[in-house]
C-alpha cells in the first residue's frame, strides 16, 4: 500500500484546528497497523480491519488535546512564546502481519493548533488574518485591566509587527512598536493601557480615549486590528483571564458582585468526656462572580470563555499578580431582548492548600479617613483623688494609700504647671526614704510609678501650688 492511494487524509504540512483534521479513509482488503506520533513519542497505535465496503476510516480527533497547550500569563511577564500551541503530528501505516511496523514511505505529517474553529475559512488561512480571539473588536478597558492579544506568525523568519496606535486630539496619530517577531510561532503580548501609554511620547491629556493594536506582516501590510475604548474604573471591577476556544488569551472585566461561598464541613469527635473539632475535612473556598451588565451581543464570547476549559486566572491589580483558578460552575442565561445582560460563574483557586494568602487582605495600607471614624477608647481604670495636708514643718503630705495595682498613673490636675516648681516625692511601703520624685511642668503628666501590688504609697512636697493629685490604676483582679 502507499499513502498516496488514500481517498482522504490530512494535507502534508498544513496547519489544522483540532476539530478540522480530516479522518483517514483507506480502501483496502488488508488489516492495517496505524501509528500516530509526535516527534519520537508514540501517541497512539492501533490495528484496523476493513468494513463490509472494503474501507478503513481512522479519526485521531481527541488525541491531540493532551499535546497542545497555551501558556497563561505569569506575574512580571509581558510577552509569551507558545512553544506547544502548534505541533507536528505524523501518522504511519502498513499492512499488519504479526509485529510489522510501517515502512518509511507510508506516512504523512501535518500540524495541529490548540484551537477549535467554526468557519467557512480553514484555520491555516483564518489564523494568518486574525488575532486568536473572538472578543469584541471594540472592547472597553481601563487603567488597571490586563489586556492580552495572541497571534500566529506563519513565516519561518518571522516579520510580523504589533503596533499600538494612539490618536492625538489634534487629528494626528502616534504609532508605537510593541513587538516584532523574528521567528515563526504563536505569541501573546500584554497590551494593557497602563503599559502602552508609558511607551508613547505624549501626555494622556493630548490623546483621545481609545487606541488600536495593529498587526502587520513582513510586507508591512495590515493583517488585523483590535480597538480598546478607555472607560474609567468604578472600583467594583474584577479581572479574569481565560484561554479561549482559539487558544488565545482574553480578559473578562466583571463589574458585578463577588461572593465568597465556601464549602465547609465540620467534623466533631469525642475524646473522653470532651468534644473536639477534627481537622480532617476537605474544605473548599469557592467564589461566585457576577459578570455584571454587559452588552448582550457579547454573550457568545462569554459562553466561549466559560466553556473552553483550557485555563483561567484571576488578576489582582493591587499586587499585580495572576492567580490560577478553576471555573467549576456557571449559570449563563443572557437574553437577546434587552440591551444589557449578566450571569454568574463560580470558581476556586487551583491550589489544594486551603490557606488565605497575605495578598488577600482587603487593605494593604492605612487610611486616615478610617481612623477618623474611631470612637473614644473604653476606660477601665479606677480613679481616686488625694489631697495634701500640712505636715507641721512647712511642707505638705498625703496619707499612706493602699492601691491594689502594680502600676499607678499620677496626674497633676492643674491645667497649667510651671517648670522649676518644687518636686513631689513619693514613698513606697512606709519607707522614710523617697523612692522617686515628680517635677511639675517637666515630667510626663500622668507620671507612671511601678510598684508591688501590696505596697502602699505616700506623697510629700514643699510645693504649695499642688493641692491634690489624681490617681488612676488598673486593678490587678480585672486583668
Amino acid at each position: 500500500m502507499n499513502i498516496n492511494d488514500f481517498s482522504q487524509k490530512p494535507i502534508a504540512g498544513r496547519t489544522y484546528a483540532k476539530n478540522e483534521v480530516p479522518p483517514f479513509v483507506i480502501t483496502t482488503g488488508n488489516t492495517l497497523l496505524a501509528i500516530l506520533s509526535i516527534g519520537n513519542e508514540v501517541v497512539f497505535k492501533g490495528i484496523y480491519a476493513p468494513d463490509f465496503n472494503g474501507q478503513i476510516s481512522i479519526d485521531f480527533r481527541g488525541l491531540y488535546d493532551d499535546y497542545l497547550k497555551t501558556l497563561i500569563p505569569t506575574t512580571g511577564t509581558d510577552e509569551i512564546a507558545h512553544v506547544e500551541y502548534r505541533r507536528e503530528f505524523t501518522a504511519a501505516f502498513e499492512v499488519y502481519i504479526g509485529e510489522d511496523t510501517p515502512g518509511d514511505t507510508n506516512y504523512v505529517s501535518w500540524y495541529v493548533a490548540n484551537a477549535r474553529l467554526k468557519s467557512e475559512t480553514p484555520f491555516y488561512q483564518w489564523g494568518r488574518a486574525n488575532f486568536l480571539t473572538n472578543q469584541p473588536m471594540e472592547k472597553t478597558t481601563n487603567y488597571e485591566a490586563p489586556e492580552w492579544l495572541t497571534w500566529w506568525d506563519p513565516n519561518k523568519t518571522g516579520g510580523y509587527v504589533l503596533t499600538a496606535r494612539f490618536y492625538r486630539n489634534n487629528g494626528t496619530s502616534l504609532d508605537i512598536e510593541v513587538k516584532t517577531d523574528t521567528v515563526e510561532g504563536v505569541y501573546s503580548c500584554n497590551v494593557r493601557y497602563s503599559r502602552l501609554v508609558r511607551m508613547a511620547n505624549a501626555l494622556p491629556s493630548q490623546l483621545k480615549g481609545y487606541y488600536d493594536l495593529i498587526l502587520t506582516d513582513e510586507n508591512d501590510t495590515e493583517v488585523c486590528r483590535q480597538r480598546y475604548i478607555y472607560e474609567e474604573r468604578s472600583g467594583r471591577e474584577k479581572y479574569f483571564l481565560f484561554v479561549n476556544a482559539l487558544g488565545g488569551i482574553d480578559t473578562l472585566i466583571c463589574k458585578g458582585e463577588n461572593v465568597l461561598a465556601p464549602d465547609i464541613t465540620h467534623n466533631i469527635g469525642r475524646f473522653g468526656h470532651q468534644y473536639r473539632a477534627l481537622d480532617d475535612t476537605d474544605d473548599m473556598r469557592r467564589w461566585t462572580q457576577h459578570i455584571g451588565q454587559v452588552p448582550n451581543r457579547q454573550r457568545n464570547w462569554i459562553y466561549e470563555l466559560l466553556t473552553a476549559k483550557q485555563g483561567a486566572e484571576k488578576y489582582d491589580p493591587d499586587t499585580m499578580k495572576y492567580l490560577e483558578i478553576v471555573v467549576d460552575s456557571s449559570e449563563l442565561s443572557m437574553s437577546d431582548f434587552g440591551q444589557l445582560a449578566g450571569s454568574p460563574f463560580s470558581y476556586i483557586l487551583n491550589e489544594t492548600e486551603n490557606v488565605v494568602a497575605d495578598t488577600e487582605r482587603p487593605d494593604r495600607s492605612l487610611h486616615q479617613s478610617v481612623a477618623d471614624q474611631a470612637e473614644e477608647l473604653h476606660d477601665d481604670t479606677k480613679q481616686m483623688e488625694i489631697a495634701f495636708e500640712s505636715d507641721g514643718q512647712g511642707g505638705f503630705e498625703t496619707d499612706d494609700i493602699e492601691i491594689p495595682a502594680t502600676k499607678v498613673y499620677v496626674t497633676d490636675p492643674r491645667s497649667l504647671s510651671t517648670a522649676g516648681e518644687s518636686p513631689i516625692y513619693y514613698f513606697l511601703n512606709g519607707s522614710a526614704t523617697a523612692s522617686g520624685s515628680i517635677t511639675p511642668g517637666v515630667d510626663a503628666n500622668p507620671y507612671i510609678i511601678d510598684k508591688k501590688e501590696d505596697a502602699t504609697i505616700r506623697f510629700a512636697t514643699q510645693n504649695a501650688n499642688v493641692a491634690t493629685l489624681i490617681i488612676n490604676y488598673y486593678p490587678t483582679a480585672n486583668i
